[in-house]
């Protein structure tokens, strides 16, 4: 069989696969955003779960996932999330991360802040609660997960230098 046709059919069986996973829909086109090259953890992503909101207010994701009682069971407060986040099994389907380091569109912390149907549960925040994550905040978060979702700063080539960021409708 010519390796074209191998390779269509492993393409098209690679879509059926997230298709049966639940393909996320209705996501935020991100790719046209600059990337960001280096991206401390504390301070941009945890940043954003601290407060995401650009309205002079505050909002953040740790306002429903903090102890006691976190939303999901995912605690994203200070000093706890990364280890909540990455590698970990998602509450709701524990087939899927929360975030799979360099596979941003594999990762539910991704899919569920750009797509309004995420494939499990819903976009994040609930409600566009705070005024929601803007395509920036989004895309930082897929950078961060593309560039290896490290603890502490990323400065790596981004993904070998050239990406399509996002799902692409």
């Amino acid at each position: 069989m010519p390796l074209d046709l191998v390779a269509a059919g492993l393409a098209l069986a690679l879509a059926a696969a997230r298709a049966d996973a639940g393909a996320p829909d209705g996501c935020t086109r991100i790719a046209d955003i600059a990337p960001n090259y280096s991206i401390t953890y504390g301070a941009a992503v945890q940043g954003l779960f601290d407060d995401y909101a650009t309205n002079g207010g505050s909002a953040g994701c740790i306002n429903c996932h903090e102890p006691p009682a976190p939303t999901g069971g995912l605690d994203l407060t200070a000093g706890v999330s990364w280890g909540h986040l990455v590698g970990v099994p998602s509450g709701e389907d524990a087939s899927i991360l929360y975030v799979v380091p360099g596979r941003p569109e594999d990762s539910l912390l991704f899919r569920k802040v750009n797509c309004d149907v995420p494939g499990v549960g819903a976009r994040m925040p609930l409600d566009d609660w705070g005024g929601g994550l803007l395509p920036e905040q989004q895309a930082l978060i897929y950078d961060w997960i593309a560039n290896g979702a490290l603890p502490g700063t990323s400065a790596t080539v981004f993904r070998d230098g050239f990406d399509i960021r996002g799902f692409v409708p």
